[in-house]
């Protein structure tokens, strides 16, 4: 797995929710050995956004983040980040991504998991488009109602 492959399923992992990931997942992380290295914790982050114009940073504000490292016992290392305080959600995104590691195991995860999710959230995206779409007006061509 190349670091585009390993950004993109944690861009959409983290994406997705954690009944998502286990309705495309059909296992459990007890179904694997594995130690933990950090167990799910949380904390703060600094969000930090840019300035439209000229494209300054700027501190936007403190964001709840839960994190998580483990080791499988081919010694794999996966870490899971997830806005929010959610330990499971942690605990499942380092755990697949310590599974996508492996040879062979790539593919599974990529195809069972990573790619139906992505589906998912294009889908989710195109309905939001829509439904915005149908309620937007556009006031260019309003009348402003002088006689």
């Amino acid at each position: 797995m190349n670091i585009q492959q390993r950004q993109d399923l944690h861009a959409t992992l983290t994406r997705s929710s954690l009944g998502d990931i286990q309705r495309c997942w059909q296992k459990t992380p007890q179904d694997y050995d594995y130690q933990i290295l950090r167990a799910p914790e949380t904390g703060m982050v600094m969000a930090v956004a840019r300035t439209e114009n000229s494209g300054e940073p700027f501190n936007l504000g403190e964001v709840t983040v839960t994190r998580c490292a483990l080791r499988l016992s081919g010694g794999e290392t996966g870490i899971g980040y997830v806005t929010g305080r959610n330990e499971q959600h942690a605990l499942h995104i380092a755990l697949l991504d310590a599974l996508a590691q492996i040879k062979g195991q790539s593919e599974q995860v990529f195809s069972q998991v990573i790619e139906p999710l992505k589906q998912r959230i294009n889908d989710n995206h195109k309905k939001q488009q829509q439904e915005t779409a149908a309620t937007r007006v556009d006031f260019l061509t309003m009348v402003r109602g002088e006689d």
